[in-house]
């Protein structure tokens, strides 16, 4: 997953607007989250079903990347929609 949102997100004919770090430090705040989640979790003492530990984390990781795509996506946009107003 690390890979492929860092490759698909770059834009390789100019590496100083190259997203690779970008994909992988959005990877890096996803697999944080879920680590946070799991933490409260265990410090509430609240069981940890199957569920929990094996869907819920894909399932983040699918939205966590769609959203970093958007956002790419967004960025790339907006900057020449404010060159061509001014």
């Amino acid at each position: 997953m690390f890979l492929y949102v860092s490759l698909a997100l770059g834009f390789f004919p100019n590496p100083v607007h190259s997203r690779c770090v970008v994909g992988a430090s959005g990877i890096g705040v996803v697999i944080g989250a879920l680590l946070s989640a799991m933490g409260l979790t265990f410090y509430w003492n609240q069981e940890l079903t199957m569920i929990t530990a094996e869907v819920v984390p894909f399932l983040i990781l699918a939205i966590g990347v769609d959203n970093m795509f958007l956002i790419a996506r967004a960025e790339r946009e907006i900057p020449a929609f404010v060159e061509n107003t001014e």
